[in-house]
This record gives structure tokens, C-alpha cells and sequence, in this order.
């Protein structure tokens, strides 16, 4: 039996998906009384994949004793496709809403109407501010809290210490190893629930927006800022399709067939941190090199979220076409970086783009009661932000693998790996 589902679990997972929009729409109260699966699913997938995670960073980077130029080579190859890959992100929104105007000649009673509410307290943001919340004075707080930005640092320095060390903290590598293996273990296991979690997941976001009453009032005003993020969305997806399909030489429909279980499963949880294992594994069969797949996809999760950035930037730009503000290319970068810089601190969790936006809109003076506008549509988009994150940071590993394969130093590094 676990062998079928294993064997059948894309087509599971996409039909799925499929009845529970089906079952949202029609039958949206037989999620009230099921909701807990979707819990369950979300909660066993972070509780091994945050291990997972941990453990894979430090086996790999404290394995590399005697190849710490590779690793500098890597990081520096990775760090640079992250930052232009999100820079792409901002542009295309920027680029896409100056062109189409979609906000433009939009009601904006629907964001003044009323008095709007206001954040009391709410801290600066700044340079300052986002190097402090990566480096807490407490690990066990950030992963108390499932901070993964934080964790992932700290697996990187700790792993990285682990290698400066050599001999001594070989049984510290081991142990990660070990942790490893059986962390991917249990993920697998957990996967064979993604069906049953996926329907309850999508199906109850889908009879959410359905029996909403904003959902149908907003309906009009918010379709052509769909519509515009959803072609963003797409141009930042295709962009590194063509990048890997023309350095890996490979066909455009095979990468695509082997990426149905990457959206599928990120469509499902819009979570990049519990689609992590499956992205690992379909890399790997994409031509990426396992030590490249185990370095960036943990960093890129927390880090690299473009489809984020681009939905923080749209909707300033939307909302600030809608109330006549007059934004000035300045002013426009300026909230390129915020959503650059908040989308990487709050990046790999489901929905903390409601966080994010909160910083971008008060730099543009727009009311924080536009949020509510986006909350009914908000869960559907989260999973299409999701897919494009997932694809792009696993379109990342591809591409730096291919640029670090004729490197001498790398040929060491695949020993040392165990695939997950």
C-alpha cells in the first residue's frame, strides 16, 4: 500500500487539490470540523524539516575540512544569484504596475472607508534592526519559535566552525549525519499524508474566500491586480526556467514533468520550509550536485523569496495608484529594499507576507486597513508566491551547480554527501 501511494503520489496530490477547490466551493462547511488534518500535516512537516535542515547544513559544511576555498567559491556564487534574483523580483513588479496602472481610477473608498486603524509602537525599520534578528542572543529561543533565518545562520557558522576544527568535532559531524538521515526518513513517512493534508489545506482556504462577503465586494478592484501579479509571477518563474534549461542543456517540458511534485506540494502547504525535501530530491534529478542542493535550498528557503518581494511591491504600488500617490523613482527603490530586506527576515513560513507589508506600507504612508483587502485573496496567492519560490531557489542550486562543475575543488564534496 505505501508502495502505490508513493508510486501514485503526484497524481494523489493533484487531484487533491483539485476536489478541494471543488468541495470549497460547494460544500465549504465539511472543512470546519477537519481543519485539524491540515494542522497536523503543516506541524509534522516543520517538526522534521527544521532538524532536517539543521543537521544537513552542519553535516555538509563540517565535512569540508581541506576544501574551504569550494565553500567560499559556493557561498560567493549563491549569495550572488540570491540578490539577483530577488532584484529581478522587485523590478518586474516595478516595472509591470508603472506600465499597466492597474490601481489607477480604482474606488478608494474601499481602503478609506472608515476610519482607518493605526499601529501604535511600531519599531523602525532599518539596516540595524535586520542584523540583529538574525544573530538572537538565544538559538533555542529562534527555534522555539521556528525563526529560520536565524537557525540556518547558526547551522552555517557552527557547521563552518566544524571544519576549522578538523579531527575533534568529527563525531559532532557524525551525529548531524545521522540526524540526517533519519530526520529525511520520517519526512518521507510524513509525505504520505500530503494528500489528505493538501485537501483540507486548499479546501479550507478556498470556502474561506468563498462564504467571505469582502471577497465578493473587493472582487472587481482586486482582479486586475491579480491578474498583473500573477503575470510577474509567471516572467520571474520563466526567466530561470530558460537560465537552467539553456546551462544544464536540458528540454523546457522534462524540467517541467519533474517539477509537478515541487508545485504540487508547495501549492498545498505554501510553505517553502516543508517543501524542502522534495525540492532536494527532484534537484538532484535536474543535474544539481547533492553538496550545492544541501548548501543553498536551506538558505534559499529563508532567504531567496522572490515571489514575496514581488507581492509586497505590487501591492504598495497598487494601493499608491489607487489613493493618486505619486510615487518617485526613489522613493520606488527605497520600498525595493524594504521588501527586499523583509522578505528575507520573514521568508519560509506561510503568510508572514501580512507582517512585511505592514513596514512597506507606512513608508508610503499607505493605511494599514488595505491589508484587509488582501487577507480573503491572500491564501490562494501566498501558494502561487510559494511555487515560484520554491522553483526559483531549486532553478538557483541547478545553475550554480552546473557553474561549479569543472572546479577541481568540488570533486571531493560528492563523496562526502548522502543523498536525502
Amino acid at each position: 500500500m505505501i508502495k502505490l501511494i508513493s508510486r501514485f503520489s503526484t497524481f494523489l496530490i493533484l487531484f487533491s487539490v483539485g476536489a478541494a477547490i471543488l468541495c470549497g466551493v460547494l460544500v465549504p462547511s465539511i472543512f470546519e470540523n477537519i481543519k485539524f488534518i491540515g494542522e497536523l500535516f503543516i506541524n509534522l512537516l516543520k517538526l522534521f524539516a527544521l532538524p532536517l535542515i539543521c543537521s544537513a547544513l552542519i553535516a555538509s559544511l563540517g565535512d569540508l575540512s581541506g576544501n574551504t576555498q569550494a565553500l567560499k567559491t559556493l557561498s560567493k556564487r549563491a549569495v550572488g544569484y540570491m540578490l539577483f534574483s530577488e532584484v529581478m523580483a522587485v523590478v518586474i513588479a516595478i516595472g509591470l504596475f508603472n506600465f499597466f496602472h492597474p490601481g489607477v481610477g480604482s474606488n478608494a473608498d474601499l481602503i478609506l472607508n472608515g476610519q482607518p486603524f493605526e499601529v501604535t509602537g511600531q519599531e523602525s525599520f532599518g539596516f540595524a534592526k535586520f542584523i540583529l534578528s538574525i544573530f538572537p542572543d538565544n538559538i533555542f529561543h529562534a527555534l522555539t519559535n521556528f525563526e529560520l533565518l536565524p537557525v540556518v545562520i547558526f547551522s552555517i557558522i557552527f557547521g563552518i566552525g566544524c571544519t576549522l576544527a578538523g579531527e575533534a568535532t568529527k563525531p559532532i559531524v557524525r551525529l548531524a549525519s545521522a540526524i540526517r538521515e533519519a530526520c529525511s526518513k520520517c519526512l518521507h513517512g510524513v509525505m504520505m499524508l500530503a494528500p489528505a493534508g493538501i485537501f483540507v489545506l486548499v479546501g479550507s482556504g478556498v470556502a474561506q474566500s468563498y462564504l467571505s462577503g469582502d471577497l465578493k465586494d473587493n472582487f472587481a478592484a482586486l482582479f486586475a491586480f491579480v491578474v498583473v501579479l500573477t503575470l510577474g509571477l509567471f516572467l520571474h518563474a520563466l526567466w530561470q526556467l530558460l537560465a537552467v534549461a539553456f546551462f544544464s542543456k536540458q528540454k523546457v517540458f522534462q524540467i517541467l514533468k519533474e517539477s509537478l511534485p515541487v508545485f504540487s506540494t508547495a501549492f498545498g502547504t505554501s510553505s517553502s520550509v516543508a517543501t524542502l525535501p522534495v525540492a532536494m530530491r527532484v534537484a538532484d534529478t535536474l543535474k544539481s550536485k547533492p553538496f550545492a542542493t544541501r548548501f543553498m535550498l536551506p538558505l534559499c528557503a529563508s532567504i531567496n523569496v522572490g515571489g514575496m518581494m514581488m507581492y509586497e511591491m505590487s501591492a504598495a504600488l497598487f494601493f499608491s495608484q489607487m489613493l493618486g500617490l505619486d510615487l518617485s523613482i526613489s522613493a520606488q527603490i527605497l520600498l525595493a529594499i524594504a521588501c527586499i530586506l523583509g522578505g528575507m527576515a520573514e521568508g519560509g513560513i506561510p503568510e508572514t507576507s501580512m507582517v512585511s507589508l505592514v513596514v512597506v506600507f507606512r513608508i508610503v504612508n499607505i493605511p494599514l486597513s488595505a491589508i484587509s483587502i488582501l487577507l480573503p485573496l491572500d491564501r490562494i496567492i501566498d501558494r502561487l508566491r510559494t511555487m515560484v519560490n520554491i522553483f526559483g531557489n531549486m532553478c538557483g542550486v541547478i545553475l550554480i551547480s552546473q557553474s561549479i562543475e569543472e572546479d577541481k575543488a568540488t570533486a571531493l564534496m560528492d563523496e562526502t554527501i548522502i543523498t536525502i
